[in-house]
């Protein structure tokens, strides 16, 4: 029994670690994408890149700004969708405790949230894609 207490006694201790790593970073997303959000997501900014998209669009360098804010926008909607999907993962989590502590009622609410979080990889998925493109056509830029 000596083993099995050592074991158990380190998962308590890198589970407790990787429980303050994870909310660090997701704290460090959150900022993040709250920044990213409130520099390019606002009126004042969608109006400057409305003008100034005729005139960047005339040059390779210019085309490439562009693109390249598209995929700030694509990043900043994957940010928001990783946030989601982790606090997902967490009422999953929670629920499951509820479980194991005897109270039934988390059952139905695993379900719904398990594919909630099906939706949100395939969200990922999709914006990882449109994210590759926009460097590819980024990099298309500059080799002509």
């Amino acid at each position: 029994m000596g083993f099995w207490n050592f074991i158990k006694n380190i998962g308590r201790k890198v589970g407790g670690a990787a429980k303050v790593v994870l909310g660090k970073g997701k704290d460090m997303l959150k900022t993040g994408v709250s920044i990213g959000n409130k520099i390019l997501n606002n009126s004042v900014s969608r109006k400057i890149i409305d003008i100034a998209t005729p005139f960047l669009g005339a040059t390779p360098i210019g085309r490439a700004a562009l693109l390249g804010i598209k995929g700030a926008q694509t990043g900043l909607k994957m940010g928001e969708s990783l946030l989601s999907g982790i606090d997902t993962a967490e009422k999953v989590g929670k629920n499951i405790q509820k479980i194991r502590e005897g109270d039934l009622s988390g059952i139905g609410d695993i379900v719904g949230d398990v594919k909630k979080g099906i939706e949100l990889g395939k969200d990922l998925k999709s914006g990882a894609g449109e994210f590759k493109s926009t460097v590819i056509d980024i990099k298309k830029q500059f080799s002509e």
